[in-house]
């Protein structure tokens, strides 16, 4: 009873903000809505025109969101920001449900909702028209799904999700080693002390049948909207949607530890516009040496020719632009707990969220839901009440969030 309150408590806020913002859009300067959701109702409004949601510059996203906006144009503009924050309040009972499910207590679960309900950041953004919403809302069906053992239903979830928005793809590797211990622990025999020792062998069978179990089907997914979507606007879908992401740069509203480097590459100190520098590279002449010592130079030279490969790399480009090897950090860190976290899997996302996002070289406010969402599921198990130093730590990052959006 109290979290059906809870539900309509965050409904009634989302309902009022929704109303507010549409007198603030109509009757002052500054806009309640956020500029992308006139992207995505755009995108929708090409579509519904029968063309491509491409026509519209600045739409990086799949076309599916624009099929599900398409009430945008049919409906009224407000369809879309409404059905964002219905996503959030679902968002709110599958946080309460899973917590549940890992044995909280009431009071904890109450707690852990009202920590996404009723954040600021997450009902304003939602309200504004973000649509990263619809991501979370599939990864916690996800998570729900496989805490309950639907492994097919988790993998339509993910599938799902990877399609809307591409990071999701870094949890694939914890949540297929995820599946495998759980296959692990259920061969074990039920006798206590008659526990069994597998092997190296047995365990990466266990990754193998796992990953392409969950694999198979999540993939399936998103290659068939992969390929539908290609074939009706072609390489523009995959150049929006995808590839768009990992040369993107935004030198406005970034919170990105690059962000200094990345506004320098637009801007020269004369204040005109500066060419992008090219991204450091391995000669080609030294890679080719590399690859012939595999065949042909014993094992104690491949370091030595390794080493030589490395130092072909232009280390001046590569600290003057630190944003081309954002992704190395990423990749150790995402691997790193991939292969410690994973019999926890709600605790790993949420780190490698956070490691993923801080890392990155494009950083919005957006951003932060990713790992906001994923807060709440492992809160029960924090101390509580939290401890001071992390209560300052989470009020000065928020000081100084609005501090920058503030410039």
């Amino acid at each position: 009873m109290q979290l059906q309150k809870l539900l309509w408590a965050a409904a009634l806020l989302r309902g009022f903000l929704l109303l507010f913002g549409e007198v603030q859009d109509r009757c002052m300067r500054v806009k309640y809505t956020d500029v992308d959701y006139l992207v995505f109702t755009d995108a929708a409004r090409f579509v519904a025109h029968g063309g491509s949601p491409y026509e519209r510059s600045t739409y990086r996203y799949s076309p599916l969101l624009a099929y599900i906006l398409l009430p945008n144009i049919w409906v009224t503009s407000s369809f879309g920001k409404v059905l964002f924050s219905v996503c959030d309040i679902v968002v709110g009972w599958l946080i309460a449900r899973f917590v549940h499910l890992q044995g909280a207590s009431p009071q904890a679960t109450i707690t852990a909702t009202i920590l996404w309900l009723f954040n600021p950041w997450t009902f304003t953004i939602s309200t504004r028209g973000s649509c990263d919403v619809l991501v979370v809302v599939l990864l916690l069906s996800m998570l729900l799904c496989l805490h309950k053992g639907a492994t097919a239903l988790a993998a339509v979830a993910y599938g799902l999700a990877v399609h809307l928005r591409i990071y999701p793809i870094i949890y694939a590797p914890a949540i297929v080693l995820f599946l495998a211990a759980r296959a692990v622990r259920l061969r074990q025999p039920s006798p206590v002390g008659s526990a069994v020792k597998f092997s190296l062998a047995d365990k990466l069978v266990h990754i193998i049948i796992q990953g392409l179990r969950f694999g198979l089907l999540s993939g399936s997914l998103f290659v068939g909207f992969h390929c539908l979507f290609s074939h009706m606007y072609g390489e523009k879908y995959t150049q929006e949607a995808f590839l768009h992401h990992l040369t993107r740069k935004d030198h406005r509203h970034n919170f990105s530890i690059y962000y200094y480097s990345i506004y320098l590459s637009y801007d020269g100190l004369d204040g005109s516009s500066a060419a992008p520098a090219a991204p450091p590279t391995l000669s080609t002449e030294a890679a080719l040496a590399f690859m012939s010592t595999l065949a042909s130079k014993p094992k104690g030279q491949l370091l030595q020719e390794a080493m030589q490969a490395l130092h072909s790399i232009d280390l001046c480009r590569l600290l003057q632009q630190p944003a081309h090897a954002a992704f190395l950090p990423q990749i150790m860190i995402l691997v790193a707990m991939s292969l410690k976290l994973h019999e926890d899997l709600p605790l790993c996302c949420l780190l490698q969220t956070i490691c993923f996002v801080a890392f990155n070289k494009v950083c919005t406010a957006q951003y932060f839901v990713w790992w906001m969402c994923l807060l709440p599921l492992v809160m029960p198990r924090m101390p509580w009440p939290p401890p001071p130093s992390l209560l300052k730590a989470a009020t000065f990052w928020a000081a100084m969030q609005l501090h920058w959006l503030a410039w």
